[in-house]
């Protein structure tokens, strides 16, 4: 190990183990401030109580006058603040010089735990901050009014206790009816504005709370959308709904809410502490023991249930994830007879959530018993001395009962600030995720901008390697090279895990390739524009999905006027039943009931495989694509379907530059080439005939697909037929 190359004089500071409380030094000489802070309160207490009238000096009786001790206090609090600062300060210079001259091995000089954490943390909150003040600002004006009708609220609530107190006064000591009867009504009329006041206020601010949440939920969506495919590998679909739904919910609840109230309780308590100040200042400074009392409760309060809230929203995602995979493949989990074990997994998530929630209410309790407790003292205490001020005199009855009724509101906005500020912890702890995923950049570069007058529709692949971000240590390309030129029907062969559905994801640009290139006509597919892009190069994947549309809307689907495109590049109907003739599936769709407009349920329930899969068809080709990508689109689907398919795809792929992945070999058996992938490269490519001859991995690959079908063929076949050639390819 090094040794400590710091001097004599820093070594004791330095190289020697820090006191430990809360995070080093500086926790050690937060207590010590803490400490001074509750004596010099104490000292405040003492001069309201004992000190004389005079507020400034009077040379005739020797009295310092209140004026003067009350600043002494003032700035003796300040020097201590200000010592604490310079003293935290030194000592981390002081480090951070000892560590810049000792090697990096010291252990005694290694950075305290939990530094760059609360670094990092302190950022995020930034971050959040800024952007949900960003998202509010343009409800400038609204939270304007909203705050202004809050504060007249106050100033009417506090004149409650005002009146009150002369009401008392008229009725026990002066007794004077026509002022008895005057501030009564004064009394009615302030408690009727501060209801008024306090409906526009709560209006406005849901009003406020709708706009917010409606901004989240915008902008985190379309995060969502320019996300890179790699994103979605990893992340849980459970827990992005969970961000999606519940989490900007609670954002633009939480936040708007408290803040609401926060600015109502602090204009509150400003207003009544003037009015406390104006009835006795001496009993207003014993009131004011309880501030510092309840801001540094709610303080260590808050900071222990922000880490709790972060805690609950992470397991109550997890939970959310579980129950979403569960439910979208209910099918697949009855099949098996697995309900128990998704249930025990269910219950096994929300048991985690239920602990934290414990802990929670555990913490909470403790908060509220003495947050309750706390008010209440002071009041005794109040309540006792302006009792003796009373007796002496040197205050009225009805001015001691509006004291207290001003303490009683003082007492409750603190109290609702406490909360507040515990509840804003918990709701920053979960609008950090909801921002993340709004600022977070997808790994995939910024999407290009060129869009060429022609396109041909060249495809080349140039030593590409590939690796999915899911699985950065298996390689499903390794160094695969193709071509495919326009008018060709290029067809990619091999077993299952070979890499081929993995070029027509890199071809759509939905991954990086970790080298080599990935181009049309010449250009790397990255600089295209993705939309301009994506209406030339079209696909029809091996499980199309379709939407809750009708089917008119599910063939136009990205080319609607919603989607950017000009209102002259909107197919039309003639278009679109067009495109669904070449797709084999027009007088189909003319038999149903509605024709195009017949919904086609949610992912395309109310149709069959063989239906869907011609209506993706149609979509692709209503795009009237250059490039045609089709990837298993036959395999899943039954031999009447696939024949169905497999007519459609014949008409169509005569006429398109045409990448074909099948494992059913009678898909691709006219292809221009056949490549054969296998562990990520190109094995073998040529004709059909040709690789048949050539007694490869081709032709093994023909052989185990004629076994298998002559293996099942005696189920389906008359006596008197024989296999023709065309029914194995």
């Amino acid at each position: 190990m090094t040794p400590c190359t710091a001097t004599t004089a820093e070594h004791a500071l330095v190289c020697s183990p820090p006191p430990r409380f809360g995070s080093g030094a500086k926790g050690q000489y937060s207590q010590g401030w803490l400490l001074c802070e509750m004596l010099l309160l104490g000292k405040a207490v003492l001069v309201a109580i004992y000190g004389l009238d005079d507020v400034f000096p009077d040379t005739r009786t020797g009295n310092v006058g209140l004026a003067f001790m009350f600043c002494c206090i003032l700035c003796s609090a300040l020097c201590v603040a200000l010592e604490t600062l310079l003293v935290t300060h030194f000592v981390t210079g002081r480090r951070d010089k000892a560590r810049a001259l000792t090697s990096e091995e010291t252990p005694l000089l290694e950075k305290p735990d939990g530094v760059d954490e609360a670094a990092a943390q302190q950022a995020s909150d930034a971050r959040t901050i800024l952007t949900l003040v960003a998202y509010s600002a343009q409800d400038t004006v609204l939270l304007s009014v909203a705050f202004a009708a809050g504060a007249l609220a106050a100033l009417a609530l506090a004149l409650i206790p005002y009146f009150t107190g002369q009401i008392v006064d008229y009725a026990t000591i002066d007794q004077d009816s026509h002022a008895f009867t005057l501030t009564t009504g004064k009394l009615l009329a302030a408690s009727l504005a501060c209801a008024i006041f306090t409906g526009i206020r709560g209006g406005l601010f849901t009003v406020g709370i709708t706009r917010l949440n409606v901004r989240l939920r915008t902008n985190l969506f379309a995060s969502l959308l320019r996300q890179d495919m790699g994103y979605f590998d990893t992340a849980k679909s459970g827990e992005i709904t969970s961000r999606l739904a519940a989490d900007t919910t609670t954002v633009a609840d939480q936040i708007c809410l408290n803040i609401n109230v926060l600015m109502r309780s602090l204009t509150q308590a400003v207003l009544v502490l003037i009015f406390m100040f104006h009835a006795s200042w001496r009993l207003a400074v014993i009131t004011f023991i309880m501030i510092p009392c309840a801001l540094s409760i709610s303080k260590v309060y808050g900071a222990y249930f922000r880490k709790l809230g972060k805690k609950v929203q992470a397991e109550l995602a997890e939970a959310n994830a579980v129950a979403d995979e569960a439910l979208g493949n209910v099918g697949t989990v009855r099949a098996h007879a697995a309900e128990d074990s998704v249930k025990a997994a269910y219950a096994a998530k929300l048991q985690l959530f239920y602990v934290l929630e414990m802990k929670t209410a555990l913490a909470y309790c403790t908060y509220m018993v003495t947050a309750t407790f706390l008010p209440n003292v002071v009041s005794a205490g109040v309540l006792f001395y302006g009792g003796h001020l009373v007796l002496a005199n040197r205050m009225s009855a009805g001015a001691l009962v509006s004291f207290m009724l001003y303490q009683q509101s003082l007492s409750g906005s603190f109290q609702s600030m406490g909360d507040v500020l515990s509840a804003l912890s918990a709701a920053v702890g979960a609008a950090d995720k909801v921002v993340e995923l709004i600022h977070r950049q997808p790994a995939t570069p910024a999407p290009g901008t060129y869009t060429p007058d022609t396109f041909a529709g060249r495809l080349q692949l140039s030593d590409v390697h590939f690796r999915y971000p899911a699985r950065p240590d298996a390689p499903v390309l390794n160094g695969l090279s193709l071509q495919v030129n326009p008018g060709e029907v290029v067809a990619l062969v091999g077993s299952s895990g070979g890499g081929k559905s993995s070029i027509v994801k890199l071809i759509q640009h939905f991954y990086m390739p970790s080298q080599g290139h990935v181009r049309f006509d010449g250009r790397d597919v990255g600089l295209y524009n993705p939309k301009w892009l994506r209406r030339r190069v079209a696909i029809v994947n091996q499980e199309p999905t379709l939407f809750a549309r009708s089917i008119k809307r599910n063939i136009l689907y990205g080319l609607e006027r919603e989607d950017g495109v000009p209102a002259a590049e909107v197919p039309t109907q003639a278009d679109v039943e067009h495109a669904a003739q070449l797709a084999n599936i027009h007088h189909v769709i003319l038999a149903m009931p509605q024709g195009y407009d017949s919904e086609c349920g949610e992912r395309g329930v109310q149709l069959s495989g063989g239906q869907k899969q011609r209506i993706a068809i149609a979509r692709a080709l209503v795009r009237r694509p250059a490039v045609l990508l089709l990837d298993e689109a036959t395999s899943a689907l039954d031999a009447d379907s696939e024949a169905a398919v497999q007519d459609a795809l014949d008409g169509i792929m005569k006429h398109h530059t045409v990448l074909v992945v099948a494992h059913r070999l009678s898909t691709i058996q006219n292809a221009t080439r056949i490549l054969v992938v296998s562990k990520g490269t190109v094995v073998e490519q040529g004709r059909h005939e040709d690789l048949i001859e050539a007694g490869g991995t081709y032709s093994a690959l023909v052989r185990r697909q004629m076994q298998k079908s002559a293996s099942t063929m005696s189920l389906t076949m008359r006596p008197d037929q024989g296999p023709g050639p065309s029914m194995f390819l």
